[in-house]
């Protein structure tokens, strides 16, 4: 055998070698970017945290020669560890417009550094070489290319269910909510009581307005058997999920008395709480104040501090400050206010008097008890060494 015959022979066995050991991950960012451009591979990145128990799961699949062989030939990898991130690594994710909140991910961009795709990850060699890694080298395929496949028309569960995954890292909610009625829309309503509803649901439902949602409110005696493990027997929380991001979301600025009333009733349909008034309080009151009908705001006012601490009350109290326009709420409220004195112990409560008392003054426009009652209450918060931040709102009045 010639020399050079040897020469290829252990090439080709220092790489077989090598890729047997599993996964090779380079040691820094820019090193892995320059070796990226250079070999003209996609960048893979794990985007994992070391105390993380699913990813730990992963570290014996990345020592798979079958993994090693696939990764290692098809792509420059990376790591970035979000326990101790790197700052590098934290400027790359931002300039990617990821908006990452939980791990592991597998990442995939081309040398533009443009995403082109991303998967969730489990501690299987199989998926991870023949759905992940392959599909990330599939252009028709991967997830960069499933806007383009939306926009023409492609309304399959499958793309449907795949964008929703995509958009979601972006933050997207318009897009989302969105996804999620198309696939409402597309979805066989003679399966909507089985395992794949219930996963839609979960997973791409993020709004009471949608279909899924309405289903399975309406339907939870079906509503089990989903879920396994520590999870099972919790799939009614996956309906108090969406309904809390739904009373946290914008969409509530919109609502008028009717949509609070639905809303109170899913809040105690779904078991969220026997007191749905904690929850949509601050938007009833404010519809209720728009309506002309501050009299059952004011009703609502007292119903919600009753027994409340000073911290509470003053919080309910300022809220109302805020939207209350006749004298006699006016009154209702200062009365709550001389009321809550007695109350206030210690000094964070007498600084949340004081605040609110300012409001208060500042409300009716009464320039001589502000001014006084401001001074009081700087020597207070100056003596105690109170939040001072909290008094800047009174400068200049």
């Amino acid at each position: 055998m010639t020399s050079k015959l040897y020469s290829l022979l252990f090439v080709f066995l220092a790489t077989v070698s090598l890729n047997a050991q599993g996964v090779r991950f380079e040691s820094g960012l820019a090193t892995a970017l320059e070796k990226a451009k250079k070999e003209n591979k996609p960048l893979f990145i794990e985007y994992y945290n070391e105390n993380c128990s699913v990813c730990k799961t992963l570290d014996p699949v990345f020592e798979d020669a079958t993994m090693g062989d696939f990764y290692n030939t098809h792509f420059v990898n990376y790591r970035i560890n979000t326990e101790n991130i790197k700052k590098e690594d934290s400027l790359y994710i931002a300039q990617s417009k990821l908006k990452l909140e939980s791990v592991p991910y597998f990442l995939f961009f081309d040398t533009d550094n443009t995403l082109i795709h991303c998967s969730g990850a489990k501690a299987d060699v199989g998926y991870l070489v023949n759905t992940v890694g392959k599909t990330a080298l599939d252009p028709v395929e991967r997830t960069a290319n499933l806007a383009k496949k939306y926009a023409s028309g492609d309304k399959s569960i499958r793309t449907l269910y795949a964008y929703s995954t995509l958009v979601q890292l972006y933050k997207d909610d318009r897009m989302t909510n969105r996804i999620a009625n198309d696939l409402y829309d597309a979805f066989p309503k003679d399966q909507l009581g089985t395992q794949k509803s219930y996963t839609i649901l979960k997973n791409c439902v993020f709004t009471i307005d949608n279909g899924f949602f309405t289903y399975w409110v309406n339907n939870t005696d079906k509503l089990k058997g989903f879920e396994t493990g520590s999870k099972a027997g919790n799939e009614i929380k996956v309906l108090q999920d969406i309904l809390l991001k739904t009373i946290n979301s914008d969409a509530k600025n919109s609502w008028n008395l009717a949509k609070i009333k639905s809303v109170k009733e899913l809040i105690e349909k779904t078991g969220l709480s026997t007191n749905p008034d904690a929850y949509v309080w601050q938007q009833e009151a404010a519809v209720l104040v728009k309506d002309g009908r501050e009299t059952e705001a004011l009703a609502l006012f007292s119903k919600m501090i009753e027994n409340e601490t000073v911290a509470g009350a003053t919080y309910i109290i300022n809220q109302f400050l805020d939207i209350v326009k006749e004298k006699n709420s006016i009154a209702a409220i200062k009365s709550k206010i001389d009321a809550l004195h007695n109350l206030a112990k210690d000094n964070d409560d007498k600084a949340d008097m004081f605040y609110t008392e300012l409001r208060y003054f500042k409300k009716i426009n009464n320039q001589d008890a502000f001014k006084k009652l401001l001074e009081k209450a700087t020597a207070f918060y100056k003596t105690n060494q109170m939040d001072m931040a909290r008094l800047t709102e009174f400068k200049g009045n």
